[in-house]
């Protein structure tokens, strides 16, 4: 079985079980739709008819993807994004330290995407210097897909430049920016642990350094395996003090915190929440092989499961978010509590009630819209009293 497997990545392998596993969907669709008409027999009587179908294919679409092991490939050409794409190259200073600092993996050239506009846009220039925010955005997808741009982040993007602003403003005139970093994904090779935390850095440095954007100016966000990036992120600058600046306050939604789990069995049908969720096993072992390879990297390690690792990190309040449906609740919920016992640290800790795991990402097209909103409305009212934002 395992020799049939690694055979499903490579054509002609690839396109068979792809067309098969279309097939095989199509077919069960008109089941699932008769099966979800009524509520009781739904994943959860409070979703909706159109929740339910879409978490359902959504659980189906990340397991195929694991089995053929599709990945993110990476390009630093503008496309449809045009001037928003801003490719950064990695610095020459002494930035690179620690764990960081790996003999076979190097930072590298990336790129990063802006929303709405770039924040040195020439028409915006001087509105921009009236308290612009900045948020430094890292994207889901299990460390192995995901890049940022428009056809994936368009929907969290949003939700960040209409809720994190001043109440007051319209979205055209609300001086948020948000700078979503492509991040090599560990998908594609030689981009193993620590080539997405290096671009992270990388990223923030473009920031702090060549847009001379101040760190008090800056948001740190991330969602799903961008939250545990975010975290590490946080770790490494509270570790190597003067390297780089903190960031203001850092917004965590559905942060994986215990990939090394994943490495264990049944990590997701395992679970209570399995059922309401589209988390699988194979997707989370597939992200966690690629990124935390052993014995390169230890998956259970500080930098990799931050769960059962708080580390102090004064002046830099925390929003954590997470979905009373989704599989990591727990594992969010448990690392929220172990940083809040540090002595100087600030974690709020919002729960998100009848939703699976990151509806940052997709919450709107996937029927999760009012939530989705009124979770991001909560966060820009968390966000604007620490920032002073009126």
């Amino acid at each position: 079985m395992e020799s049939i497997s690694s055979l499903l990545p490579h054509h002609p392998f690839k396109a068979t079980y792809v067309l098969a596993a279309s097939l095989y969907t199509l077919l069960r669709l008109p089941l699932w739709l008769l099966l979800f008409l009524p509520r009781s027999l739904r994943q959860h009587p409070s979703y909706t008819f159109r929740q339910a179908i879409t978490v359902r294919l959504a659980k189906a679409g990340v397991y195929y993807l694991s089995r053929i092991r599709s990945y993110t490939t990476s390009t630093l050409a503008p496309g449809p994004e045009a001037h928003r794409f801003t490719p950064i190259s990695p610095s020459t200073k002494p930035i690179y330290l620690g764990v960081l600092d790996d003999p076979e993996i190097k930072p590298a050239r990336i790129g990063g995407t802006w929303y709405p506009t770039p924040y040195n846009h020439p028409a915006e220039e001087k509105e921009q210097k009236q308290q612009a925010t900045i948020i430094l955005h890292i994207h889901g997808g299990a460390f192995v897909l995901g890049d940022g741009r428009d056809k994936d982040l368009s929907h969290g993007a949003h939700l960040l430049t209409t809720h994190a602003g001043p109440p007051t403003t319209t979205k055209k005139n609300n001086n948020i920016f948000v700078f979503a970093v492509q991040y090599r994904t560990a998908s594609n090779p030689a981009c193993r642990f620590p080539a997405a935390l290096q671009d992270v850095v990388t990223a923030y440095r473009h920031l702090t350094v060549d847009l001379r954007i101040p760190a008090s100016s800056i948001v740190l966000s991330g969602d799903s395996a961008g939250g545990n990036l975010a975290i590490a992120f946080l770790r490494y600058i509270s570790e190597h003090r003067g390297v780089l600046p903190k960031p203001a306050a850092a917004l965590l939604w559905s942060p994986w915190v215990a990939p090394g789990v994943a490495m264990r069995p049944r990590p997701c049908s395992g679970n209570p929440r399995y059922g309401t969720d589209y988390m699988t096993d194979a997707f989370a072992e597939w992200g966690v092989r690629a990124y935390a390879p052993s014995p390169a990297v230890d998956p259970d390690g500080p930098y990799i499961s931050p769960r059962d690792h708080p580390f102090a990190c004064p002046g830099v309040p925390m929003w954590v978010q997470f979905g009373s449906f989704e599989v990591l609740a727990g594992d969010i919920v448990k690392f929220a509590e172990g940083m809040r016992r540090v002595e100087g640290n600030e974690v709020e800790l919002y729960k998100t009630e009848g939703v699976p795991h990151d509806i940052f990402l997709m919450g709107g097209p996937w029927g999760f819209g009012d939530v989705t909103e009124k979770m991001a409305r909560n966060m820009g009212t968390w966000l604007r009293g620490k920032l002073l934002l009126v």
